[in-house]
């Protein structure tokens, strides 16, 4: 029995070597990405390279974050305050639910500690503060979200109720389409690069209390998911969003943009980006080698 399941272990491997071999109708279709909608954009030109239900809203979840740190930029560009500047933790940011920063009421943390543990580990506490620290309350912040969203062209389906993407207290969710995700992407890199210098972090520790904050995007962390040129950008989960990743990567002079809303599971979200990555860029696609094994000792009932 042992030998028999080494030897599935090792077909399997071979299997995903070899897979790229077979993938001359995956470049001619288009990859069939398992999710409820995804899209994979040119950043610059925005071409569209592969759609599915781009144009249908859906909860955004942590992708909402994307607006978030949009504006927080601006006011920093604007000289409204800087990166050191202290942000003072409200009632309203220690009872977000959630990812969340263990801070207690009353602390003061910098904008960029914040600004890091809402980017880097989609801390929802942080990004409340720091929404509060931009328009005075996160109701105020979240009108300038979306009149920012209409400014900046996004359709009219998108629609955001909170700074974090949570369900707010009547049950609702921000809502996005996938080309909306990838268009607020685009802009945020375009009008703030610095963004990918940040979200390429697979840590950071806060100033505020030693503590390591690390980053939610398996695609820097693993190998299963690994994409070269990938540096960002923003995960997201909710029960009604599903599993999303608003990805993207650079290969040579061009930079893609990805979005995956509702697949099938927390890995998953990165697989089927690294598919649209290998497919925009015209790479061999090999699936993470664990899924494959695991697929082969299933058919060979080991």
């Amino acid at each position: 029995m042992k030998k028999l399941r080494r030897l599935a272990m090792v077909s399997a491997i071979i299997f995903a070597l070899l897979a790229g071999a077979g993938y001359s109708a995956f470049y001619i279709k288009g990859p069939d990405v398992h999710a409820r909608a995804a899209i994979l954009i040119d950043s610059e030109t925005k071409e569209v390279h592969f759609a599915k239900n781009e144009d249908t809203p859906f909860p955004a979840a942590s992708m909402t974050k994307l607006m978030t740190a949009y504006l927080i930029l601006e006011k920093i560009q604007a000289g409204e305050f800087g990166w050191n500047d202290g942000v003072k933790i409200s009632g309203n940011a220690v009872g977000s639910e959630g990812v969340a920063i263990p801070v207690k009421l009353g602390d003061t943390l910098t904008v960029r500690d914040l600004f890091m543990a809402m980017e880097i580990a989609s801390a929802n506490n942080a990004a409340v503060a720091l929404a509060e620290k931009a328009a005075g309350t996160e109701v105020e912040f979240t009108e300038w979200m979306n009149r920012k969203a209409r400014d900046i062209g996004l359709s009219e389906h998108t629609r955001f109720v909170n700074a974090t993407g949570l369900a707010n207290r009547n049950g609702h969710e921000s809502v996005m389409t996938a080309a909306d995700v990838a268009q607020m992407a685009a802009r945020l890199i375009e009008d703030y690069p610095e963004i990918l210098a940040i979200s390429s972090k697979i840590e950071y520790q806060l100033h505020y209390d030693q503590s390591i904050v690390r980053s939610t995007n398996a695609m820097l962390i693993n190998p299963d998911f690994a994409f070269k040129g990938v540096d960002g950008l923003k995960t997201g989960f909710t029960d009604g969003a599903g599993y999303c990743f608003a990805g993207t990567a650079k290969v040579g002079g061009t930079r893609l943009i990805s979005v995956v809303m509702g697949a099938d599971g927390k890995e998953a979200r990165f697989s089927e980006t690294k598919r649209l990555f290998a497919y925009g860029f015209k790479k061999p696609y090999f699936p993470p080698i664990k899924q494959v094994v695991a697929n082969e000792i299933s058919r060979f009932g080991l």
